[in-house]
């Protein structure tokens, strides 16, 4: 089958090449994959910002179908439309498993970093690990469920928005987009922050129901942001950039007591005014991918139609164009971009 594939650490690493067809184990499934999203962290591992196991097959945003099931695994069938948890291979042992925080075991290989992903033919995963697509959500907008699942993580099971919450979310881009509309299905009044050349992307974020929209490298950010509160500042203040500007940004538009999550991973290290978080007692926090509970509210908040995350897949390319498909992703253009190994199956589906 044909793959896009880490070969080795360090650059020109990336390979689209012919790679051995999985084949499922006993408690195993084989997924035929419908469509497989470029995240900025196939980006940091495509430049060794992020670790990785290669060579190994590349991607976690991904949506399929079962093909084939392994000798112990009732609960799927050849056909089941799926999405899955990434960390998919633990210790099972460690104190950080036995309390269901997978993303957090020291051995943790999770799909396309530590063990073969979605930019591929098939693949194949753990059944314990996957979750039933319910009707009515496209494969398409299916493949955005991973990225969505660590944004619940972040504003659901990490923060506490509550009703009525002035919610700062920094940046435009997907993470900051999705991190909008869970937001705002807990109640919260966004407020998005961005550059000049995101008027496209505030423009979808107000056609979502963002409460407004401020660039922050024209006028007086800041003033504006107190103006929109009252003079109070922000409760919530949710990091999507990963940029050290943004970070400070937040810090400054937060009310006193309010608390500020990090959402996006710089790939770097960036300087942090923890002076400024002591005298104001922020409450610092963050979130690490997402857990099994994460996908269970992601997939209800999609079954309910709670949010609409469909608009956000921007662009469908053929796997083969995986450059093209980097390129738009590292400049920003557009908002997810989708690769699909089998890109016949884009008009069956619709």
């Amino acid at each position: 089958m044909k793959a896009l594939v880490k070969t080795k650490l360090g650059p020109d690493c990336m390979r689209y090449m012919d790679m051995p067809e999985p084949v499922p184990g006993a408690g195993d499934i084989k997924v035929k994959i419908f469509a497989c999203g470029i995240c900025g962290t196939d980006i940091h591992l495509m430049h060794d910002e992020y670790p990785s196991k290669p060579p190994i097959i590349t991607g976690h945003e991904f949506s399929g179908v079962v093909s084939e099931v392994g000798a112990n695994v009732t609960d799927f069938k050849p056909g089941d439309r799926i999405v899955t948890l990434t960390a998919v291979d633990t210790c099972e042992e460690c104190e950080w498993c036995r309390q269901g925080l997978r993303m957090l075991c020291p051995e943790r290989k999770s799909v396309g970093s530590g063990c073969n992903g979605g930019f591929a033919e098939y693949v194949v995963i753990p059944a314990k690990h996957a979750f039933h697509l319910p009707d009515g959500i496209a494969m398409k907008t299916a493949a955005l469920c991973e990225p969505l699942a660590c944004v619940c993580r972040s504003v659901c099971e990490r923060a506490s928005v509550k009703a009525g919450d002035f919610v700062l979310v920094a940046g435009a881009g997907v993470m900051a987009q999705l991190t909008a509309q869970v937001a705002m299905a807990n109640g919260g009044v966004v407020i998005m922050t961005g550059l000049k050349n995101d008027a496209e992307r505030f423009a979808m974020a107000k056609r979502l129901g963002v409460f407004e929209t401020v660039y922050v490298d024209e006028g007086d950010p800041l003033a504006r942001v107190m103006e929109l509160t009252g003079g109070m500042g922000a409760q919530l203040a949710f990091e999507c950039s990963g940029a050290a500007a943004s970070a400070k940004f937040c810090l400054e538009a937060l009310m006193k007591t309010g608390q500020y999550m990090q959402v996006a991973i710089p790939g770097k290290p960036i300087p942090f005014d923890m002076d400024m978080a002591l005298y104001k007692e922020i409450t610092i926090s963050n979130s690490y991918a997402s857990e099994r509970t994460s996908w269970l509210i992601a997939l209800r908040l999609l079954e309910k139609k709670l949010i609409n995350i469909a608009p956000l897949a921007s662009s469908v390319l053929p796997l083969t164009e995986w450059e093209e498909g980097f390129r738009r992703t590292i400049v920003k253009e557009g908002f997810k971009i989708l690769l699909m190994p089998h890109p016949e199956d884009l008009k069956e589906s619709e």
